[in-house]
C-alpha cells in the first residue's frame, strides 16, 4: 500500500486524555491529525503534545494541524508556530488551513465580505514566510510589512487547504500544496474535487505562485468495522453521506480502495465509538495491507 493511513483524534477526547490516544494509536498509523473547531481544544498546542510523545517511536507518525480557520490565524503568527514545530520535529508536521465553520466564524467576528481572498492571502502569506521569504504585502484582509522569519525550517511542511466547494477548491489548487476533503466524500466527489484543483493549480503557474509538483490530496473518512447492530452513531460533525461502514473488513476495504482508485494520497479514518484504538489497529492490520494503489 503506498496511500498513508491516518487516524484522527476525535474533538471531543478532552486535552488531559489525548496524548494518551495519540500513543496508542501512532504504531497502527502513518499519520495522526487534531482538530481545531471552536469551542474544543487548540490546534498547536495538541499538535506539540503528540508529536513530543510519539518522537522516540522507531516510525514515528506525521501529525496533521487539521484544519486551522483562517478567520482567526494570522499568517504571521501561525508561520512562527508551524516553522517551530517543523525545526523541532523535522519532516513530522503537516499544516492545513480553511475557512472554518461559519456559524462558528460569526460568533469571534464579522462576516467576511470574501473568504476566498481571506484564504487565499491566509494560504500564500503562511507558505512564503515558511520557505525564508520576507513580506510586504498590503492585502484585503492580510497586511504584513518587512516580515521574515528569523527561525524559517530548513525542511518547508506541507500547507494544505481544508476545503469542499469548487472556487474553494481552484484557491487550494492555485495556492496550497495538498487539499484536505471532510468526511462523508466519496470517490466521485475526489474526482470532481481534483478537476477543480487542477484549474487552480493551472493559475498558479500563469501567475508564478508557489507551488509544488504533486498536489497531496487527503481524505477524512468516517469508519466502522463490525457488528452492524452495535454500529454506534457517527461523530455529530460526520455528514450525512459518503463513509467506510462494515460488518467485515472486506466490505470497509473496498470502500477505502475506491478512494485509492480515485487517487487520494492520504485516508485519515475518523472512527465511530468508542473502542477507537481497536478499530485503528483492525484497519492497519487487516484492512489497509489489501489496498492496491
Amino acid at each position: 500500500m503506498t496511500v498513508s493511513l491516518g487516524a484522527m483524534i476525535l474533538r471531543t477526547v478532552p486535552p488531559e486524555h489525548i496524548v494518551g490516544q495519540a500513543t496508542a494509536l501512532a504504531p497502527f498509523v502513518d499519520e495522526l491529525w487534531v482538530v481545531e473547531d471552536l469551542p474544543f481544544a487548540g490546534g498547536i498546542s495538541q499538535a506539540t503534545a503528540i508529536l513530543e510523545a510519539t518522537s522516540d517511536l522507531a516510525a514515528p507518525p506525521v501529525v496533521g494541524h487539521g484544519i486551522a480557520p483562517a478567520p482567526f490565524r494570522n499568517p504571521a503568527a501561525l508561520a512562527m508556530e508551524w516553522a517551530t514545530l517543523a525545526r523541532v520535529y523535522p519532516d513530522r508536521f503537516h499544516g492545513g488551513i480553511g475557512h472554518g465553520v461559519p456559524d462558528w466564524m460569526t460568533q469571534i467576528g464579522p462576516k467576511l465580505a470574501s473568504p476566498l481572498t481571506l484564504l487565499s492571502e491566509t494560504l500564500l502569506g503562511t507558505r512564503r514566510l515558511l520557505a525564508g521569504q520576507t513580506l510586504n504585502e498590503a492585502g484585503r484582509y492580510v497586511s504584513l510589512e518587512d516580515v521574515t522569519l528569523e527561525f524559517p525550517p530548513a525542511s518547508v511542511p506541507l500547507v494544505s487547504a481544508g476545503v469542499i466547494g469548487p472556487k474553494s477548491l481552484e484557491v487550494a489548487g492555485r495556492c496550497a500544496d495538498g487539499t484536505i476533503l471532510p468526511e462523508g466524500k466519496g470517490p466521485e466527489d475526489v474526482a470532481a474535487a481534483k478537476e477543480h484543483i487542477e484549474r487552480g493549480r493551472a493559475e498558479a503557474e500563469q501567475l508564478d505562485l508557489p507551488h509544488v509538483g504533486n498536489h497531496r490530496l487527503t481524505v477524512f473518512v468516517g469508519y466502522y468495522c463490525g457488528d452492524p447492530t452495535l454500529l454506534p452513531p457517527p461523530p455529530e460533525h460526520i455528514p450525512q453521506g459518503w463513509d467506510a461502514v462494515g460488518a467485515d473488513p472486506d466490505q470497509v476495504r473496498g470502500r477505502l480502495q475506491s478512494l485509492v482508485d480515485a487517487g487520494v494520497d492520504s485516508i485519515v479514518l475518523v472512527p465511530f465509538g468508542d473502542d477507537v484504538v481497536s478499530q485503528i489497529e483492525l484497519a492497519a492490520n487487516d484492512i489497509a495491507p489489501h489496498l492496491v494503489s
